[in-house]
Formats: structure tokens, sequence, C-alpha cells
């Protein structure tokens, strides 16, 4: 999967097999929903921009995160991502068709409105004092699309005058297939491992879910409800999940899953919860990877627990799998190729794209978003201060997502539903089922 140069000016490799995922079923979704993309990822910040000649500043902005990352410039052909390199007389048309100033819409307009995929755009909304990123999941994940931000502001209010196009390409970043370590195991039986770790998922499906409409009514608009809880509500859940001995992260995926077995569909299968758990693998990578912004370095890995299920059996077993699963299993990761080309090449089956569409929610858990992502940048006449930050994904096909993570000492949870296969109110109730979940078992916990 090395990038290679195929004329002058132009590079290509062979995606990964968790990219390649991204491309198939954004691909069948645009056939069928007039080009709409299922998991393409919106990034939004309200911000205070105390910049000299703003819009000039964020087009130079744009094109320095560029130069310093040229990967966010890929784009997607059949089975490859393609880099096309400009010289400094043709940047300007990129920046031009790439960085859009939007008057009319807020950013929750423009996620609503949802849109045909093109290659990564920024958007300034001076309406709503917003800035948007807009990208296809895989260019970028989730926390990339936070380290995005850090590199984008470093840019604005630090700005390079002296950077010279031509030469971004031994910048492309490779697959993450090509960085993680090698094994002495025949392919043969990496490739038959990696199907293995796939079945653990696959062969518990279908499993419990939300009620839902998808398959019955075509979609309409997606939205990305946003929860956010106070200061010492947060402060006090962050301290009870200690006190138990557990994750921030484990205790509310352990209080989702109690709430999507109170609220469940009787017609899934209620005994079993089973859903992919993500792990950010940047802290496993070396720079300049683990400081990659414009990459997939993630891995999805199988969870199932037979339901019924209390709070405190649910979280010290997420909590277990989160913690010590890659260091259990190091063949995880010498395998996690063959894993993620297994799913791609499962997914184009008959079988699984005729299968039921799974109803409760992929969770994926971003953390403390200042770990990535400063408050503020800059000083003096260049200032920019981070008021908000918020992720999405577009859900077209049903499959719906559920990030949460902390900012500015604030738990925020974004739900992503398509409105035609789920009432923005039931999910209204569920988050606020999740929130009484958590005060239930961390809060009262901590005043015994």
């Amino acid at each position: 999967m090395e990038w290679t140069q195929v004329s002058p000016t132009r590079w290509e490799r062979t995606l990964s097999g968790m990219e390649e995922y991204f491309v198939f079923i954004g691909n069948i979704t645009a056939a069928l929903y007039d080009g709409r993309q299922q998991y393409t990822v919106l990034s939004k910040v309200k911000v205070d921009l105390n910049i000299p000649d703003i819009e000039s500043a964020l087009r130079h902005a744009w094109k320095q995160v560029r130069y310093e990352e040229p990967d966010i410039a890929t784009t997607l052909e059949p089975g490859k991502k393609v880099f096309e390199v400009l010289d400094d007389s043709s940047i300007d048309k990129w920046v031009n068709s790439t960085f859009i100033i939007d008057h009319e819409h807020d950013g929750e307009e423009l996620y609503r409105l949802g849109r045909t995929m093109k290659p990564a755009t920024l958007y300034y909304l001076p309406k709503s004092s917003e800035l948007v990123m807009h990208a296809h999941h895989a260019t970028v994940d989730g926390i990339g699309m936070i380290m995005f931000w850090d590199r984008f502001f470093r840019a604005l209010t630090s700005p390079n005058a002296n950077i010279s196009f031509g030469n971004e390409h031994i910048r492309l970043l490779p697959a993450l297939d090509d960085i993680l370590g090698s094994s002495d195991r025949p392919a043969s039986e990496q490739a038959e491992m990696g199907m293995a770790v796939l079945m653990e998922y696959i062969g518990k499906l279908p499993a419990i879910g939300f009620p839902s409409k998808v398959g019955k009514v075509p979609p309409g608009q997606c939205q990305a409800m946003e929860y956010v809880f106070d200061e010492q509500t947060t402060s006090a859940i962050i301290k009870g999940a200690k006190a138990k001995g557990i994750t921030v992260t484990s205790a509310v995926h352990a209080a989702y899953i109690t709430v999507l077995s109170k609220y469940a569909d009787p017609e899934s299968n209620t005994t079993r919860y089973a859903s992919p758990n993500e792990f950010n693998l940047r802290n496993r990578l070396q720079p300049p990877y683990s400081l990659a912004a414009a990459a997939n370095y993630y891995i999805p890995l199988p969870f199932s627990i037979d339901l019924p299920a209390t709070f405190s059996e649910l979280s010290v077993e997420l909590n277990k799998y989160y913690r010590t699963t890659l260091s259990a299993r190091p063949e995880i990761l010498e395998i996690q190729a063959y894993f993620t080309r297994a799913l791609e090449q499962v997914v184009k089956t008959p079988e699984y794209q005729t299968a039921p569409i799974p109803t409760d929610a992929l969770v994926s858990s971003l953390g403390i978003v200042e770990n990535h992502l400063s408050r503020s940048y800059g000083e003096g006449d260049a200032v920019v201060v981070i008021k908000d930050w918020k992720l999405g994904c577009d859900c077209i096909l049903g499959m719906t997502g559920f990030h949460f993570y902390t900012f500015r000492d604030t738990l925020r949870f974004v739900y992503q539903i398509n409105e035609a296969y789920q009432d923005p109110a039931d999910i209204r109730m569920y988050m606020e089922e999740i929130e009484k979940v958590l005060r239930q078992e961390l809060l009262s916990f901590m005043a015994v």
C-alpha cells in the first residue's frame, strides 16, 4: 500500500480494508439516495476569531494545512486514494473549490442539508461564527478530526508565509496496515485469524436494537442531537467512575446498554448486546504517524455480552475490554490488516447486504478533546477562542452513531440519527435516561 507515482503530478496507493469499507458503504448509499453517503464526517467549531483580514487568513490556513498534511486533499477512486501534486500557480484553484464562505446557514443547518461527497471541504459560517469541516470517513477519523482543528488553528494564528508547493507528496501517510508491527505467522494463518475476529461480531448478529423504521421508509434528514452535562455533574461522574475503578467511557457505554435494554425493540434479539468497540491506535504509533490528523488510525473490535446484565456487570466487563484487549491479545495488531480486509469483503456479500441493519448505535468515545485541541490559540492581534466543538456522521443507511467526549469540563453526548427512521424525541429521552443511570450508579455511589 505504498504511495506510487503514476505520472509527473499524480500519486496513488491502495485503500486499506477499513478505508475500503467506508468507501463501499458510502457508494451503496450514494447510488440509492441521490449521492448522499453513509458515514461522511462533519465537525464544527464555534469560535471567537480576532484575526485581521479573516477571510484571507482562513484561506491561507487551509492552504497551509494541505501543505503540512497533504492527505487532507486526497480523493477516492475505486480501490485507491489519489493525490495530485499542485504547484504555487494552481493551489489557489484548489482553495477556491474547497473553501466555502456560507452566509446563509449555521452549522446545524448545514449538517441537516447533507451533501453529495466532494473532497474534504472547509466552510466558514459568519452568521453563527462557526467553521465546519466535511470529509469522507476514508480520509479522517474522529480523533483525527479533533487533531485537524489543532493544525488549522495553529496555522491560522502562526501562518507560514514561506510555504512552496510541489513536493508535499513526501509527507503522504501510509495506511495503518503498513506501519503496525509485522508478524512471523504465515499470511494464510493471519487471514484466518482476522476472519475469526470478525466472526466474533458477525456470528452474534442480529442483536438487541432500538425501534426503527429503517428498511420501511426512505431516508430523511440527518440530525446530530447534542446533550451537554453541566460542570458539576460532569465532575461528579468522573469522580464516581474513578471511585468504582472504571473509566468514564466504560460507565457511559454501560449506561447506554442499560437504556437500550429498557427500550429495546421486542422483535430484536434482546438476549445479547453485540457491537464493535473502537480503539484509537495513535498512542501506539511513532511520530509522525502518532501526530497525523488526516488518517484512519483506529480499529473496531467486537464486544458482546449476554443480557440481561446489571450496570455493574456491564461496566466491569467493558472496562476490562477497553483496558486490556490490546495488551492481552497483541496478535490483534499484527492481524488488523487481515481483520479489516475481511470486514471489507464480508460487507460486499449478498448475505450481509440483505441482513437486517443494526438499529443500536455505534458507540465511540473521543475522550478528552483538550488532549488534542486547545481552548485558545495565538496572542496579541491574532487570537482564536474555541467555544464549542462537535462531531457528527451522516446516517443515511440507518446505522446510527453515539459519540461522547468532554470539552471545557463538560461531558457531551452527540447521537446521530436519520429522522425518517427514529423519532428525535425518543433519542432525547434515551440520552436523558443515560444521564439518569449515571446519576443513580455513580453519583449515589459517591454519596454512600
